[in-house]
């Protein structure tokens, strides 16, 4: 099942974890193209040192525009970048231009059902998948997360569309980020490194096993707990 051109909207905690290692997926998986867009709109502070991928260096530096850069010094060379905030139009423009494989690492509800509401309006094939986690102020929940998915390939009807089962990305209380809104001023709440890793692996997993044609279509997602180790799956 080819993809033209893979896209990820988001490269911060868990976006920054995921990229590199999908670009490497794609260069060397047979059933898909090795390009790969990464697309965000926000720029390192010296906060996000904490728990993303970025040093001194990155700071005030585009965060997809780091991503790609990083990707190239590992030789990974097909991997292009947009410095923008995405909306509904933007992501149904993506949409026809090429069969997407789509993936939204964003800790942003308005984002996800923007997305959500393209593929729903796409006529063609895609695959949505959307992986999040808890803030670690909860100690309980701080590594703890999911990652969503579904999607229209070749006839096969993968998933359920995740607005239609969690209300909170249907009503969602945020907004979308814009450049020079306040939204995007907004502090997101802090989340764990091994939460954002352990999002992002399960996600990549969730890719590879797309690939490989093994994703079973009757599944839609996967929900993690790093304090218990249980993982289950809906």
């Amino acid at each position: 099942m080819p993809f033209s051109r893979p896209c990820v909207i988001g490269a911060g905690g868990t976006g920054g974890w995921l990229i590199p290692q999908l670009a490497r997926l794609l260069a060397y998986h047979p059933a898909t193209s090795p390009q790969l867009l990464v697309v965000d709109g926000d720029s390192f502070e010296d906060h996000n040192q904490t728990r993303q991928l970025c040093g001194p260096a990155q700071i005030g530096v585009n965060k997809a525009e780091s991503m790609a850069a990083t990707c190239r010094e590992q030789g990974l060379d097909a991997v292009d970048f947009r410095p923008e905030y995405v909306d509904r139009p933007w992501i149904s423009s993506l949409m026809r231009r090429q069969t997407p494989l789509l993936v939204l690492t964003v800790d942003n509800d308005a984002t996800r059902l923007a997305a959500i509401e393209a593929c729903r309006r796409h006529e063609g094939d895609f695959f949505f998948v959307t992986p999040g986690n808890s803030s670690a102020e909860d100690a309980d929940a701080a590594i703890k997360g999911q990652v969503l998915w579904f999607g229209r390939l070749q006839g096969i009807e993968f998933g359920i569309d995740p607005a239609l089962v969690y209300p909170n990305i249907e009503t969602p209380s945020d907004g979308i980020p814009r450049e020079g809104s306040c939204a995007t001023q907004a502090p997101s709440a802090p989340q764990l490194l091994s939460a954002n890793a352990l999002a992002a692996s399960l996600t990549l997993a969730v890719i590879q096993n797309l690939l490989d044609g093994v994703l079973d279509p009757g599944h839609s997602g996967v929900f993690f707990n790093g304090r218990s180790f249980k993982h289950s799956i809906s």
